[in-house]
C-alpha cells in the first residue's frame, strides 16, 4: 500500500483542486452576478456536488498523510492523526466550511454567504502548500489564497456561460458580459500573481526553468495566458458574433468553451503534479 500512497495522493490532490475551484467559481458566480438570482436553482445540484466532492477530498488528504506518516499500511493511525491534523487541520477546515458556506449560500440565494463560502475555500489553499513551506512565507500564502479566488472564477465559465438552448440570446448576451468586465480586471492579476509565486516557491529564474517542478508552474502560466487570448477572443469577437448571428455566434461560443475546459484540465493537472509528484528543489 505504501508504495501506492503517492500515487493516490496524486489523483486525490487532482480531485481536490477540481472541486474546490469548481465551488469557489459557482459561488462566485452566484455572489457577484454573473448568474441571475432566479437561475441560482439550476446551479445547486451542481455546486452540491463540487461541495460534497470538496469534503470528501478533503477527508481522503487527510487519511493519506496519516498512512505516510506511519508505514504506509494504514490510512488511520489514531496516534499519529494529531500530527497529520497540525500540518492539515487549518486548511481542510478552511476548505469545509467554505464549501458547505458556498453551497448553502447557493441554496439559500444569498449572495453575501456564497461570496464568504468562496473566500474561505480560496483561503484554505493558502495555509497548506509550498508557500506555507518557506522560510519566510510572507505574503505568499495571501498570493496562493487570490489566485485559488480568481482561478475559480474562471474555471466555471465554460459552464455557466455555456450557450445551452434553454438559455436565451440576451440572457446569454447579459452573462457574457457580465463576466467579461469581471474577468477583465481580474484575469491579468490572477496571471501576475501566477508569475511571482512560481519565482518564490521555485526559489529563483535557475530553478524555475531548470527543474521539473520549475517546468510545471511555467506549463501552468503557459495555460494561462492561451486561455486569457481565448478569453478575450470571446469578448471581442464571439460576443458580437453572438448579437449579430446567434446561430453561428453561440456555435462559435461552445468551441472557444470547450477549448477553454481542456486548458483548465491541463493547468489543474499541471499544479496537482507540481504540489504532489515533483517540489521545490527537485
Amino acid at each position: 500500500m505504501g508504495d501506492a500512497l503517492p500515487l493516490a495522493l496524486f489523483a486525490d490532490r487532482i480531485g481536490l483542486n477540481v472541486a474546490a475551484l469548481l465551488t469557489v467559481g459557482f459561488a462566485l458566480h452566484a455572489a457577484l452576478g454573473v448568474v441571475e438570482r432566479d437561475a441560482f436553482g439550476r446551479l445547486r445540484s451542481l455546486i452540491l456536488l463540487a461541495g460534497a466532492g470538496v469534503l470528501v477530498f478533503a477527508g481522503l488528504r487527510l487519511l493519506i498523510l496519516n498512512a505516510q506518516m506511519g508505514d504506509g499500511t494504514v490510512l488511520f493511525d489514531p496516534e499519529l492523526f494529531p500530527l497529520s491534523w497540525t500540518a492539515l487541520g487549518p486548511s481542510t477546515t478552511a476548505l469545509s466550511t467554505g464549501a458547505i458556506a458556498g453551497v448553502a449560500g447557493v441554496f439559500a440565494g444569498s449572495r453575501i454567504l456564497a461570496g464568504i463560502g468562496a473566500g474561505g475555500l480560496a483561503a484554505g489553499f493558502g495555509l497548506t502548500g509550498h508557500s506555507q513551506g518557506l522560510a519566510d512565507p510572507g505574503l505568499a500564502p495571501m498570493a496562493v489564497a487570490a489566485h485559488a479566488f480568481i482561478a475559480g472564477f474562471w474555471v466555471v465559465a465554460p459552464i455557466t456561460l455555456h450557450p445551452s438552448a434553454r438559455l436565451g440570446n440576451d440572457v446569454l448576451l447579459a452573462r457574457l458580459k457580465r463576466f467579461s468586465v469581471i474577468a477583465m480586471a481580474a484575469i491579468p492579476l490572477l496571471l501576475l500573481l501566477g508569475v511571482w509565486l512560481a519565482f518564490v516557491l521555485a526559489g529563483g529564474v535557475t530553478p524555475l526553468l531548470g527543474s521539473i517542478y520549475g517546468w510545471l508552474l511555467l506549463a501552468k502560466l503557459a495555460v494561462g495566458l492561451i486561455a486569457m487570448a481565448m478569453g478575450a477572443l470571446n469578448k471581442q469577437v464571439v460576443t458580437t458574433r453572438i448579437e449579430r448571428d446567434p446561430a453561428k455566434g453561440r456555435c462559435w461560443l461552445r468551441w472557444t468553451l470547450a477549448f477553454d475546459a481542456m486548458l483548465f484540465a491541463t493547468a489543474i493537472l499541471a499544479v496537482s503534479a507540481a504540489t504532489t509528484i515533483a517540489g521545490p528543489g527537485e
